[in-house]
């Protein structure tokens, strides 16, 4: 069996207003997909796009989930985005505060589960 540190993910986008950021955070939470959110920005992206270099504000959203939410997560938060290419990524959190991950991994709903 897992430790609960291994079972917490640490799961990060970005969208294009502190509105959307906003709402898709309420609906992540409220939903149980994550365990919390937290909304940074507005930061400055610069990347290229369609063969242009592009700079845009946007606000990232930072979001602690279980194992068991990930895949959920991935489909959600994807066709609530509203960017063609959504940025998502997730990375296993390897160690913290036992606590604190021990909420984020009790957190939710458990998906995939009967």
């Amino acid at each position: 069996m897992k430790n609960n540190a291994e079972r917490c993910w640490v799961a990060y986008s970005t969208v294009d207003s502190h509105v959307h950021a906003t709402a898709l955070a309420h609906r992540l939470v409220d939903e149980q997909l994550v365990a919390c959110v937290n909304i940074v920005g507005p930061v400055e992206s610069v990347y290229r796009w369609q063969g242009k270099v592009e700079q845009t504000k946007e606000w990232m959203l930072m979001m602690k989930c279980s194992e068991s939410q990930c895949a959920e997560l991935k489909r959600v938060l994807t066709n609530l985005h509203g960017y063609e290419v959504p940025e998502l990524i997730l990375l296993p959190i390897t160690d913290g505060h036992m606590p604190y991950l021990n909420w984020i991994a009790e957190s939710g709903k458990e998906f995939g589960h009967d």
